[in-house]
């Protein structure tokens, strides 16, 4: 590995002024990756990630440069790293090891220039193996070691391209997002370009493993697909560009998307435009120019090669990602101290292929991935079955309601009808019955009115004979 710049000691310098002080720091005494700018979209770094005491970092390993990080030597931990797929470097085989890498340099800048196997018992610059011995975190890489082969997925087994992810969180994150921009990457590379990743971890909380190592409140992925800019100088170009399987599919336009987690394990992964996760990361720029000539182009893009990536994953079972695991390991072999960095724990042993090691991450992914199939033959059959007696029951519903209203009608009709009778011959009887009384009264008044005329005249008879 390749230190291209240490950064500045603190000294006596406060922790605040410090804080206040990374963005000048960064702007002024940090060169550019030199070596290794052929690992960013358009050999130009992300602007505005600034930490205290960085270290621009050209990750080197069996004399190439395998991918660039930007690390923080106070937080101990990398802001983030850049990498590219396909860009399979070295001929050697891909090996998990134990321990992992350190870069010298930021010991000692006149040290050897590649990544060494970590024997530091503790450094006041960056972490070293025994910090996460017993520390309750994994080792999380941000260029994960499933994305290329040979010699650079080996270089990526180092401290200096990992954060303290929770087991939970790390599994999470390998099977929900590791595996998934696998498959964009296959697809871009299928449509003849090559896919740039920057991963990086959240440095504003203040947990921190053992009191020394920064513990990220959340890590983030972009990505970028496009063509690179010096096709005849890159040496990510090999024989492996296009080179993906019949069962991948195309998109011959350049497209970008982005991915954020928070560490808690239950939470999960929330998908994003690279302007979104910009935004959300302080309006900073990860890419030269990579998210189209709109924000809604690049949704656009983004939503259409996500449903190509959902096809994908549906179709695969998973298998990709079986072939290149390993079986267990054997029983006298121990994981390593938490499980995180899925390799042995035989102190300084020499490097143990691949093959040999479990990725147990990857193994619930691939154990979930290849039960998909039933999970969903399942949720269909049950969706078809729960379709039909939806179906059945609004049948049988709409026939008892036919039903009851054709036999309500003639009922309804039949009861109308006998009221309507019922109630004239109330009428007609109670009118026959009163008759006779009303007749009776008539003739009685009749006579008593009679009556008083006769009286009213046999009085004014009386009075006139009086006055005579």
């Amino acid at each position: 590995m390749n230190l291209v710049v240490r950064g500045m000691g603190t000294g006596a310098v406060p922790l605040p002024l410090l804080l206040l002080l990374a963005g000048a720091l960064h702007a002024e005494v940090v060169q550019d990756f030199k070596e290794c700018l052929g690992f960013f979209q358009g050999k130009s770094p992300p602007s505005g990630l600034v930490a205290p005491q960085p270290v621009q970092i050209c990750q080197r390993y069996n004399n190439s440069y395998h991918y660039a990080t930007l690390y923080s030597s106070q937080l101990r931990i990398p802001v983030y790293s850049a990498y590219r797929y396909p860009c399979s470097l070295g001929q050697g085989k891909a090996q998990r090891l134990n321990p992992w890498f350190y870069e010298p340099q930021i010991e000692n800048r006149s040290d050897e220039s590649e990544m060494t196997r970590c024997n530091l018992n503790s450094s006041d610059l960056q972490a070293v193996n025994a910090d996460y011995q017993g520390g309750g975190y994994d080792r999380g890489h941000l260029y994960p070691f499933i994305l290329n082969k040979n010699e650079s997925a080996t270089s990526t087994c180092t401290l200096t391209n990992a954060v303290p992810e929770t087991h939970g969180a790390n599994v999470r994150w390998c099977s929900k997002v590791e595996s998934v921009t696998r498959k964009w990457a296959q697809i871009c590379n299928k449509s003849g370009r090559s896919m740039y990743f920057v991963t990086g971890a959240d440095s504003s909380s203040n947990k921190k493993m053992k009191n020394r190592v920064s513990v990220p409140q959340f890590v983030w992925t972009a990505f970028c697909c496009t063509f690179p800019q010096d096709k005849n100088n890159d040496p990510c170009l090999n024989g492996d560009v296009g080179s993906e399987g019949e069962d991948i599919p195309e998109y011959n336009k350049d497209f970008s998307g982005a991915f954020m987690k928070q560490m808690d394990p239950e939470k999960d992964s929330e998908k994003l435009t690279v302007s979104q996760l910009e935004t959300r990361l302080g309006n900073i720029t990860i890419f030269d120019n990579c998210t189209g000539t709109s924000q809604e182009d690049e949704a656009e893009t983004f939503k259409e090669v996500d449903e190509l990536v959902q096809k994908l994953i549906i179709s695969a079972d998973g298998q990709d990602i079986m072939e290149e695991n390993s079986p267990p390991v054997p029983a006298e072999q121990s994981l390593a101290v938490d499980g995180d960095d899925l390799a042995t724990d035989q102190g300084d042993t020499p490097l143990q292929p691949a093959g040999e090691e479990v990725a147990e991450g990857v193994c619930l992914s691939t154990i979930a991935n290849a039960l998909a199939p039933i999970g969903r033959v399942i949720s269909l059959v049950t969706n078809v079955i729960s379709t039909f007696a939806q179906l059945i029951t609004t049948i049988v519903n709409i026939v008892r309601i036919l039903a009851v209203t054709i036999l309500r009608v003639p009922a309804r009709i039949i009861h109308e009808c006998a009221s309507c009778l019922v109630i004239m011959v109330k009428y007609l009887i109670v009118t026959v019955a009163t008759v006779p009384q009303d007749i009776l009264g008539i003739v009685t008044s009749i006579i008593l009115d009679t009556a008083s005329a006769i009286s009213w005249f046999a009085r004014l008879v009386k009075h006139f004979v009086r006055i005579l």
